[in-house]
């Protein structure tokens, strides 16, 4: 039984309305949590489908206790696969509003061309400026739309959602080839664990979601949109949260495990050697230093 369709509405019935003759009907996963006090909801509503090339499609409405409410919608690609992240949310309290929009790369050669027109056409209407938050830059595209806290027009932004998933479904999704080397399916996948990893790192929701539900449900949450290849850590398997090394002139991070790597090599190994990986790093195209990649840059 579908729980959640008769629900969606706005932002997610429309993403619906223009990808769902993609989406397998048999084979999707659904996840509501809420906890109500002193007459304040804060919950959770995650619709999980699936289609060809992609890892999973996460549709959410979310609401934190009548001062922040919004939808996400992220899609996330199958690693074999040569299309990029689709990335919206827009949530606010009626007078501050959080606004993302993005076709994130999961391959450095990817052709923005058929974006850049549509950005720059948004950006100029929607009266936007750079995005000011670091860890966004880590992963985005250079056309991303983002505002923080900030009035937008929601009805245009929602109009540029419709006109990005456009251009992601006519020029990546839909002529996105599979991938023939491993070393390109070896990046790719790289990138989307180090998409997901900063999205988990720096959002607050599992926070918020752990002391309005406990933690048991809140790392459900964390497992469910999490879980898909390549999967990150559970909670209690190692803190996907704790603070990593980063190197932002390259643009390469640590995974906590590949940090705890490093910390045990001998003291007099250690000189030179975080540079040198993170240059190695680089130079293969990866942007996360995962422990996997740690042992194979350290040989």
């Amino acid at each position: 039984m579908d729980h959640l369709a008769a629900k969606l509405k706005g932002p997610l019935k429309k993403f619906m309305d223009r990808f769902g003759e993609f989406l397998r009907e048999d084979d999707y996963q659904q996840f509501f949590s809420n906890r109500r006090q002193n007459g304040r909801d804060t919950y959770l509503s995650s619709d999980f489908r699936r289609a060809d090339k992609l890892s999973s499609i996460i549709l959410e409405e979310y609401g934190i206790r009548k001062k922040l409410q919004g939808n996400v919608i992220l899609v996330v690609p199958d690693p074999a696969y040569d299309v990029p992240v689709y990335m919206f949310q827009l949530g606010g309290n009626g007078k501050q509003t959080i606004a993302l929009l993005d076709i994130a790369p999961t391959h450095p050669d990817m052709d923005y061309s058929p974006l850049i027109p549509v950005y720059e056409k948004y950006r100029k209407a929607l009266n936007i400026g750079d995005a000011k938050i670091e860890w966004v830059m880590t992963t985005a595209s250079p056309y991303l739309l983002h505002c923080q806290y900030g009035e937008i027009d929601t009805e245009l932004f929602n109009e540029a959602a419709a006109a990005y998933l456009d251009v992601w479904i006519e020029h990546y999704y839909k002529p996105g080839r599979k991938l023939e080397s491993q070393a390109d399916i070896d990046i790719v996948t790289n990138a989307i664990y180090k998409y997901k990893h900063v999205l988990h790192a720096n959002d607050p929701a599992y926070g918020i979601f752990e002391r309005a539900w406990g933690k048991p449900m809140a790392d459900a949450f964390h497992y469910v949109e999490s879980q898909e290849h390549p999967a990150l850590p559970l909670s209690h398997e190692a803190d996907p949260y704790a603070p990593v090394w980063e190197n932002p002139e390259l643009n390469v991070m640590w995974t906590l495990a590949a940090q705890q790597k490093f910390e045990r090599e001998p003291a007099q190994l250690q000189t030179g050697l975080r540079e040198r990986l993170e240059k190695r790093a680089r130079g293969a195209r990866f942007g996360m230093i995962t422990a996997e990649i740690y042992d194979r840059l350290r040989d």
